[in-house]
């Protein structure tokens, strides 16, 4: 890092200290304009880490994300788009046209017709808002896209705080939705509160979107090779889309294959041993592929370094092979899952189960941790077995064999 970089973040640092300690912004964008000219996205968040990693907890951090990137608007150095981007069916192309969609239905029909609803107060303009507010909850899809398949990828590069907090922004956005949807349909409505709710979602879904496009893909960018893009666009079927139709197929580059011993023509020749008998790993993989379970496996130094079974619970990214667990869980899951590993490392437990029924899904999931060691005891990692129970729950009575 030159002299001239870190006088840089010294300053970008002092102005985001100023706005944590409840500066208010006009001050603050003084500050930034007597300091830059423009400024790199890079910088943003390696200050933005820097206050992560002096203590600042990333979910107080999400408050301030807003403030930050009003703060920072326009003078952000504008890089060379990927060309690649600009072709139908890359993953990028798809999220900024769900964007484009997402921007319409919000300053095209949401607000003009809650502007109306104010002087009107009918209720054909009110279903109008309900359903749009309806369009504006599959917004769901385009965050779980993004938190499946692109933070696990930013972590993998190391850059670990955006996700962070945006994952926080994410949520606190799917709470304002589904907050005004509720007080749209409450009988009477409160119109002060909706319209309050209304907006600031509004305001919220439009400054993620400046996030993603300015700020998230350039980083991307920098670090991303075919091989991830194509990881991503693969995993995309998983999720589905936002108010957009499917998108064209679309493969990345091909990069030249590896040539080492172990291929995919070699699995039937490499054995594996086991206590009773052996399987080859083709004969493994098959099995594996076919168990009624989705597997994770996570390793001693809780890194994430498999996933497997037969069958598709969560959504997940090859992406995230390599990446701490703790990063591929939502902020409000994340200390349940310390608390698991920091039991299984102590010894205190070797299983763990749990069994519910995700809004989303409407289906019961039984979910269990299981501590692995070796035969010395020593702890190798956790397996997570993940498996839908919701028709074994139905079983009655017993079913024979038909031969």
């Amino acid at each position: 890092m030159t002299d001239l970089s870190k006088e840089r973040q010294a300053a970008l640092l002092k102005i985001l200290h100023y706005i944590q300690n409840g500066g208010d912004f006009a001050t603050a964008k003084k500050m930034f304009q007597d300091e830059f000219d423009q400024v790199d996205v890079a910088e943003i968040t390696a200050a933005e880490r820097e206050l992560i990693a002096q203590g600042l907890d990333p979910c107080n951090i999400q408050y301030l994300c807003n403030v930050h990137a009003d703060v920072f608007k326009g003078n952000i150095k504008e890089n060379k788009e990927n060309p690649d981007f600009a072709m139908p069916g890359h993953p990028v192309n798809t999220l900024k046209q769900e964007n484009v969609v997402i921007k319409s239905l919000i300053n095209d029909f949401l607000l003009p017709n809650l502007k109306k609803w104010k002087a009107d107060h009918s209720t054909e303009t009110l279903a109008k808002i309900k359903q749009a507010l309806t369009d504006l909850s599959t917004i769901d899809k385009h965050y779980a896209r993004k938190e499946t398949s692109l933070f696990p990828l930013m972590t993998k590069y190391g850059i670990t705080a955006p996700p962070q907090v945006m994952w926080g922004v994410d949520d606190k956005i799917r709470g304002l939705i589904k907050q005004a949807i509720q007080l749209a349909n409450e009988e009477p409505v409160d119109a002060a509160k909706l319209v309050k709710t209304i907006k600031k979602t509004s305001y919220e879904v439009l400054e993620m979107i400046f996030k993603e496009e300015d700020i998230m893909i350039p980083m991307i960018d920098e670090v991303a090779t075919p091989a991830d893009w194509d990881n991503v666009k693969q995993e995309e079927k998983q999720i589905g889309y936002t108010l957009i139709n499917p998108p064209m197929n679309w493969h990345a580059k091909k990069e030249p294959k590896s040539t080492g011993p172990i291929g995919i023509d070699n699995l039937s020749s490499l054995f594996i041993n086991f206590k009773e008998g052996s399987l080859n790993l083709k004969q493994l993989s098959a099995i594996l592929d076919i168990l009624p379970f989705a597997l994770t496996f996570v390793d001693a130094d809780d890194k994430v370094a498999y996933f497997g079974g037969g069958a598709q619970i969560f959504p997940h990214s090859k992406n995230a092979i390599g990446n701490s667990v703790f990063s591929c869980h939502t902020p409000e899951s994340k200390p349940v899952i310390e608390k698991i590993f920091k039991e299984f490392h102590d010894g205190k437990k070797k299983e763990i189960s749990y069994w519910f029924t995700p809004r989303k899904m409407g289906r019961k999931l039984y979910l269990r941790y299981y501590a692995v060691h070796d035969e010395d005891g020593k702890y190798l990692g956790c397996l997570e077995v993940a498996q839908d129970i919701t028709e074994i729950e139905k079983m009655s009575g017993q079913k024979k064999s038909e031969y």
